[in-house]
């Protein structure tokens, strides 16, 4: 039903664009601290423009998002809870942020991070899908749903 609006939380150098993140129709707002340079920006924004979905980017503060309550139907973060903040405000932000079944999803290398997602943040009955690569330094990716 319609295009989803996504938030994208530390898109860093913006490179996720090229593993087809996103699809077509969707319009995708991709938030960071700080400013990717300007070739990286082009370059993933000419990208999602010949893959049909709209992206910008926006300078911003994950653990004060400057939108609505409600504004999203997807949040995307991929190694990006590990950094100098407190997880628990950025993923409470990005709970408050997401419709009602809205899903986050997210790709992380800290241990633990589904005690902060699920357990304080989010509730047990939101998760969709979680899973743990210890193989590869304890990656744990997820999806879960605002309920």
């Amino acid at each position: 039903g319609g295009p989803l609006r996504i938030l994208w939380v530390g898109p860093g150098n913006m490179k996720g664009v090229f593993k087809s993140l996103f699809r077509a129709g969707n319009e995708v707002i991709a938030l960071d601290l700080k400013r990717p340079d300007a070739s990286d920006l082009n370059a993933a924004t000419s990208y999602a423009t010949d893959h049909g979905y709209q992206l910008r980017f926006e300078q911003g503060d994950a653990t004060k998002l400057e939108f609505a309550d409600e504004t999203f139907d997807v949040v995307v973060s991929s190694l990006f809870l590990c950094q100098d903040f407190d997880p628990e405000v950025v993923v409470s932000e990005i709970r408050r942020v997401l419709k009602p079944r809205g899903r986050f999803g997210f790709y992380e290398h800290v241990e633990d991070i589904d005690k902060v997602i699920v357990d304080k943040v989010f509730g047990e009955q939101s998760v969709i899908r979680i899973e743990a690569y210890p193989e590869r330094l304890n990656i744990m990716a997820g999806v879960v749903k605002k309920v």
